[in-house]
């Protein structure tokens, strides 16, 4: 290396050099200096190449500070410039292809493994090639959806750059038809973030009335926030509305950021689930050929993130009852009315003798139950509805069916046990199935039955399970919603360690 470790001070707030690293990359180099030559002359071009990459990875929601910013152009010394223009590769290198080190340390519910690269080995052949920006980009992730979030990041960009306008009022409740003052402001509000067109006429005619027009649009933002569609302007329509771009902001980056933790290659049709943004959708050839909602776990009982694949499916399943939510939801029921079992065809097993009998209820102590299991019989009513899709996992997660039907008209759903439940479930299965036509034949006879069938599909479909609360909907349109796990604000909290300067101001390459 040019300088060992201990000269090479470093500003506050600056990332730490992977000392082990930059010394592979130099011990492999027959030259002192990577990016000038022998006597000190810049390589001018392949730095600006340096710097385009800073560029394209901050226009992806990366930060400029993690790679030294304009120090990499203005430190006086030689030997450190050179230590720091590699540096900043390395670590461009390691943030795109596998995503941020420190954001993901000890990520709480992720439980997909990273990409493997090996950083040192890009280095040198973006060095070669004399392409830093074509080495590092090709690893960046190739998802239609991950492409659609960053043109969405650099759209909120360029809104976070106006004019902020000022706050709407907090206490103001405005019904469709009434009239306001705030009326224009709101329309402004609307027609910057792309949810109404500028209307010259009302504002000629009618500036304060709260039209038919502006209701839509603003129905149009509470349906992409998660919010109750109902045109009205309350308390809570305001506060997202009253949120600050900066926040959207982070939010975007920080999904972003989740992406780059995905596997590269998803495969040419798979299943993607967001437990935060309560939908499924299919996947084929890149282009989303299904799309539906979702009901996933509550808080104190999330749904991880994680692989698996499709590989069975199940017509009129029985649901053995977890011990979990038999302990906490079930027994206090049973203790409160006995008649609940016989109602919701439940019936109770006991273990004795290294298997399972059935047992009569009344032979349950059930203040001490002991070690029993509660089954509930297949039908319209059971718990996991006319059928699911099992698959192989730590968690005991799989995808179903539910006769709760009316939960998926709710704007947020974290109403289940960990379970993902899906609506219109037996249109997914038809369309996994149109090439399958034995399959489909199978599926129409067994739901014609009443007993359990179960069949393992023709090819296994992987699952993702991920945790995204700001996506791109099948209709073009930017969707939010609430950090229900926390998980957000725990990546944002050490992301933010390299994001002190403002964008306008980190921006490298001028």
């Amino acid at each position: 290396m040019p300088l060992p470790p201990d000269t090479l001070p470093l500003q506050q707030g600056e990332p730490i050099p992977d000392w082990a690293a930059l010394g592979a990359l130099y011990g492999a180099s027959a030259s002192a200096y990577l990016w000038h030559s022998a006597d000190g002359e810049a390589d001018q071009a392949l730095i600006d190449a340096l710097l385009r990459t800073i560029d394209e990875a901050v226009a992806q929601g990366l930060s400029a500070a993690r790679y030294h910013d304009r120090r990499l152009v203005n430190e006086p010394g030689v030997a450190r410039r050179d230590l720091l223009l590699s540096d900043a590769l390395l670590r461009l290198i390691t943030d795109m292809g596998q995503g941020q080190p420190e954001a993901g340390l000890q990520q709480r519910l992720w439980h997909l493994s990273r990409p493997e690269i090996d950083a040192v080995a890009m280095a040198q052949r973006a060095l070669a090639e004399r392409n830093p920006v074509g080495v590092v980009m090709e690893l960046a992730p190739r998802t239609q959806e991950y492409k659609a979030l960053t043109e969405l990041y650099q759209h909120y960009l360029l809104i976070s750059r106006e004019q902020p306008l000022p706050a709407l009022p907090n206490n103001l409740i405005l019904q469709p038809g009434e009239q306001s003052e705030v009326v224009p402001l709101l329309r402004r509000y609307l027609v910057r973030q792309g949810d109404a067109d500028p209307d010259p006429i009302a504002m000629a005619t009618a500036p304060d009335l709260y039209d038919q027009p502006l209701v839509a649009a603003l129905q149009r933002f509470q349906m992409r926030h998660g919010l109750e569609v109902d045109g009205v302007l309350g308390p809570k329509t305001l506060a997202e509305l009253n949120r600050p771009m900066s926040e959207r902001l982070e939010q975007i980056r920080v999904n972003l950021e989740r992406w780059r933790w995905m596997p590269r290659e998803l495969g040419a049709r798979y299943i993607l689930v967001s437990p935060a943004g309560y939908f499924l959708e299919l996947v084929e050839a890149g282009q989303v050929v299904f799309y539906t909602r979702t009901i996933t776990g509550r808080p104190r009982r999330p749904t991880p993130s994680f692989r698996s694949e499709l590989n069975r499916l199940t017509v009129n399943p029985d649901w053995t009852v977890p011990r979990r939510i038999m302990r906490e939801d079930l027994l206090p029921k049973i203790r409160e009315d006995m008649g609940w079992l016989e109602q919701n065809r439940v019936r109770v097993q006991h273990f004795d003798e290294g298997r399972w009998r059935n047992v009569a209820a009344e032979q349950v102590d059930w203040v001490n139950p002991g070690h029993i299991r509660l089954i509930q019989a297949p039908g319209p009513n059971n718990a996991l509805g006319r059928m699911k899709f099992g698959m192989n996992n730590p968690f005991s997660i799989y995808l179903h069916d539910t006769p709760s039907q009316s939960l998926f008209e709710k704007p947020l759903r974290p109403f289940s046990s960990g379970c993902v439940r899906v609506q219109g479930i037996e249109s997914l299965v038809q369309y996994l199935l149109l090439d399958q036509p034995q399959m489909l034949d199978w599926l129409t006879e067994a739901l014609a039955q009443e007993e359990t069938r179960i069949r393992s599909l023709p090819e296994p479909i992987p699952v993702f399970m991920v945790y995204l609360s700001v996506w791109i909907d099948d209709q073009g349109q930017a969707q939010f919603r609430p950090d229900i796990y926390g998980l957000d604000t725990q990546i944002l909290a050490r992301i933010q360690h390299y994001s002190a300067v403002e964008y306008t101001d980190i921006v490298v390459n001028n």
